[in-house]
């Protein structure tokens, strides 16, 4: 690539990514925001369109200046998809995602008494995504890749070094994916909180300011930090883990996600139930001696479990996902006193809310792992686009 389109490429990028949290701007503020003339502008505007990334509106940009309407510039849903698949011990989700971050369709099946055979799951995860793709075949040629999120260790090649609940170790998903899919298609893993947090900064322009954590409550429990628009990965890519840190409540001691993950409520959902399906359960008993009784463990679990995060990490918000932060607004009156309660003095209380995406976020987010390669910058030491 020669410097004239090396430099229009770039532009491009650059233009693509102000309008990556679905913003709507017009092409003058786009030049002003990027220090960039007007025809500059035009060409990158150019390569966007003929590859049908972004489309233009009549209607004026809300972010407009004063002055003659500008003509809007916003993502185009159809230019390209992404495929997102979740793995979990009682259910697997996939998702195909457009480049506005709409889910177009959806499936979910239970995983099976086979979950722990991680070569029978890579398969499962071809066929799903196969059948995924059938019910819309005229967007298979827009698909950009594939992303996968595993509740477990993922290393930086996509290996699945450990995960515990899959009883998973050291099993190359990633490569297997890549061999048996089309060439021209990327292929991620990535860890399933790593995945949460991901679409909450693909989606959210307040996700890049500050500091962030996000806990992902599914079966088990995994957290990840962003801070000012990054996810901090640590120094082999495992930050974050906060579901195996220990805590101390209700009279018992354990790990942080066996207080507060599924597995507390193991007794009390159907046999191979999805989590999902068994929060909904649990919201229509709310009353029930048993299932009030659940819940108020589970409060003191999550309450203390967030408490030792916010100690060790002092985040600004805190964002909740996964199938059992449909919970949260239920109870959060009583987390919230509890966290207060168990502060130490000076620590501020962070925001809490429950994340955009619900129980697909970790699917989203594997797919929005994909998304974001069409937003990335060349690296120009290696001339890698």
């Amino acid at each position: 690539m020669n410097t004239t389109s090396l430099l229009r490429h770039i532009n491009a990028r650059r233009c693509l990514r102000l309008l990556q949290n679905g913003r709507q701007l017009s092409r003058a503020e786009i030049a002003r925001q990027l220090g960039l003339t007007r025809a500059t502008i035009g060409n990158a505007m150019r390569v966007l369109l003929d590859a049908g990334l972004v489309v233009e509106s009549a209607e004026m940009s809300p972010e407009s200046r004063k002055g003659r309407p500008g003509v809007g510039v916003s993502l185009n849903p159809s230019g390209a998809y992404f495929v997102g698949a979740d793995v979990g011990t009682r259910s697997l989700t996939g998702v195909l995602l457009d480049l506005q971050m709409n889910v177009v369709s959806r499936i979910v099946e239970p995983t099976g008494p086979r979950y722990r055979d991680a070569e029978h799951i890579s398969v499962r995860l071809l066929s799903l995504i196969e059948r995924l793709l059938n019910k819309n075949p005229a967007l298979q040629d827009k698909v950009e890749g594939i992303g996968i999120s595993v509740p477990g260790l993922v290393g930086r090649d996509g290996s699945v070094v450990h995960a515990p609940f899959l009883e998973w170790r050291n099993y190359p998903l990633q490569a297997e994916l890549t061999a048996r899919s089309p060439a021209d298609w990327s292929v991620m893993v990535c860890n399933d909180a790593f995945a949460f947090a991901n679409a909450e900064l693909a989606a959210s322009a307040t996700a890049k300011a500050g500091s962030m954590l996000v806990v992902l409550l599914a079966e088990g429990i995994g957290g990840a930090i962003i801070d000012d628009g990054r996810v901090v990965m640590g120094g082999h890519g495992y930050s974050g883990e906060i579901g195996h840190t220990i805590v101390s409540a209700g009279g018992r001691v354990d790990t942080f996600e066996m207080l507060a993950g599924a597995k507390h409520f193991t007794r009390l959902f159907e046999e191979g139930q999805p989590v999902a399906d068994g929060v909904q359960m649990l919201l229509a008993s709310i009353g029930n001696k048993e299932v009030d009784a659940a819940l108020g463990t589970w409060v003191s679990g999550l309450s203390a479990g967030l408490v030792n995060a916010i100690h060790l990490l002092d985040p600004g918000r805190i964002v909740l996902g996964g199938p059992l932060a449909g919970l949260y607004p239920k109870v959060s009156r009583r987390i919230q006193a509890d966290i207060k309660r168990r502060l130490l003095a000076g620590f501020a209380m962070p925001e809490i809310r429950v994340a955009q995406f619900g129980a697909d976020g970790a699917a989203i987010g594997a797919a929005a792992t994909i998304r974001d390669t069409l937003f990335a910058l060349p690296d120009l030491e290696t001339n890698t686009l």
